[in-house]
């Protein structure tokens, strides 16, 4: 911001056309030194010029003609950067069609293709989704999705019984207590959806009708890749794999009285303790961390009164809680 010499010396150079720097001067009561910084300060903003006809003359410019001037070149290289921007975009944009028609054609050739953007996994899941037939099969390990989440799958599961796609879900039995979970499947159930619940399913995977199986990959706890799997002796061998699971699974709405008092993520750990599993094989299974899982077992062990992890495992069985 201009300060108060600056601002001065602006009002009189407006009100006094062809002014010198003595008439200034002596108008406002600065020295010429003051004068001249002043100037200085109004030149570099356009806001002065030196009369034509007089060189030590000068007079005031309107603060919109300096901002033009000040600005020019500026807006000058904007727009040309603009411009590059577009071309850039409709050049890059062309180029799209071609991509995604050599993408599907490269996914439609492949017996088994490895995909690591989530993006494109996603884009996967609708694209099949949307022309399934007959049937969907999904095996979900760890605990179940948030509440906006399921409510998408709600709207798109109930979609698909509606066109009598028969729709099967195998979940953790630790997932019972997980409120969002229990609501989505009494929602789909209750219009055919059909769900299991197992103690523990080591792999997430979705079957769309015999076209296709989409696996988690799971080379560690963070891998998001997946297998497409469009081979249909391999789908044949993975729909035999979930229908086996399906057999051997409970439902997972239970009208009948609980009287345990353990949660199902408890009964769970309980049944990886019995199984002899250490408590980060126990934690990855049921994908909590190993701290949570630490934390339910001392409560465990003190209200069964045990001195053992087995001892717990054994005394709640007698119990009937596993």
């Amino acid at each position: 911001m201009l300060d108060g010499l600056c601002l001065e010396l602006y009002r009189y150079a407006v009100g006094h056309p062809g002014w010198t720097k003595s008439e200034a001067s002596e108008a406002l009561g600065y020295t010429l030194r003051d004068i001249d910084a002043a100037m200085d300060e109004l030149g570099a903003r356009k806001l002065l010029s030196p009369q034509t006809a007089h060189r030590d003359a000068f007079v005031a410019i309107s603060p919109d003609v300096a901002l033009a001037d000040l600005v020019d070149a500026d807006e000058r290289t904007v727009q040309d950067l603009k411009s590059r921007i577009s071309a850039r975009r409709r050049e890059l944009s062309s180029l799209v069609p071609a991509y995604l028609e050599a993408r599907k054609s490269v996914i439609t050739s492949s017996a088994v293709e490895t995909l690591e953007d989530p993006n494109l996994i996603h884009r996967v899941l609708i694209d099949y989704g949307r022309d399934v037939s007959e049937k969907v099969l999904i095996a979900q390990p760890g605990q179940g999705s948030t509440a906006d989440v399921q409510e998408e799958n709600i709207r798109k599961d109930l979609e698909l019984l509606s066109m009598g796609v028969v729709r099967k879900t195998l979940y953790d039995i630790s997932t019972r207590d997980h409120v969002p979970t229990r609501k989505a499947v009494a929602a789909i159930a209750a219009q055919g959806g059909q769900f299991g619940a197992l103690p523990h399913v080591p792999l997430r995977m979705l079957i769309f009708d015999r076209k296709l199986a989409l696996v988690a990959r799971q080379l560690n706890h963070e891998d998001k890749a997946a297998l497409v799997v469009r081979d249909p002796h391999l789908i044949h061998i993975f729909t035999q794999l979930f229908e086996f699971a399906w057999e051997l699974s409970e439902p997972f709405l239970v009208d009948k009285p609980d009287t345990s008092p353990l949660n199902s993520t408890q009964r769970a750990i309980l049944q990886g303790l019995a199984a002899g599993y250490s408590d980060e094989v126990i934690a990855r299974r049921l994908d909590i961390n190993v701290r949570t899982c630490r934390r339910h077992i001392a409560w465990m062990l003190e209200t069964l009164n045990a001195e053992s992890r087995f001892q717990a495992g054994i005394k709640a069985h007698g119990a009937g809680w596993i």
